[in-house]
């Protein structure tokens, strides 16, 4: 029994590397061969996450958060991914890197207007 602990314990590690590397390695190009489904539920995963998860920086109460919450309250995944490509086609270069980034600039490009409203809570 132990031993089995062991082999999985070595294991997980190394699957949880790999797919990091992947993720950092998924680029737009690739993306856009993914079905529409596929490409729906990506964005509209890292576009919860965002709206629920503060940024690295920030601090109670958490206005960039909340910020999200606010613009992506009544967003489709549909809408999401569109606006995704809109700015892609408007900001090529911004597709060389990983599709993470790329979705996460199209979000905060979307969002611009609700976060620009935030105030800072430091001086």
């Amino acid at each position: 029994m132990i031993f089995k602990l062991k082999i999985l314990f070595s294991i997980v590690p190394l699957i949880f590397l790999i797919s990091l590397s992947v993720a950092a390695d998924f680029t737009y190009k690739e993306y856009m061969k993914e079905s529409e489904i596929w490409k729906r539920g990506f964005v509209f995963g890292i576009s919860r996450y965002i709206s629920a998860v503060a940024q690295t920086d920030e601090e109670a109460p958490y206005p960039v958060r909340t910020a999200f919450q606010r613009c992506l309250a009544g967003s489709t995944d549909g809408l999401l991914v569109r606006h995704v490509q809109a700015y892609v086609a408007s900001h090529p270069a911004s597709s060389n890197g990983p599709m993470v980034a790329v979705v996460m600039r199209a979000l905060f490009d979307l969002c611009r207007s609700e976060i620009e409203k935030v105030k800072s809570p430091r001086p």
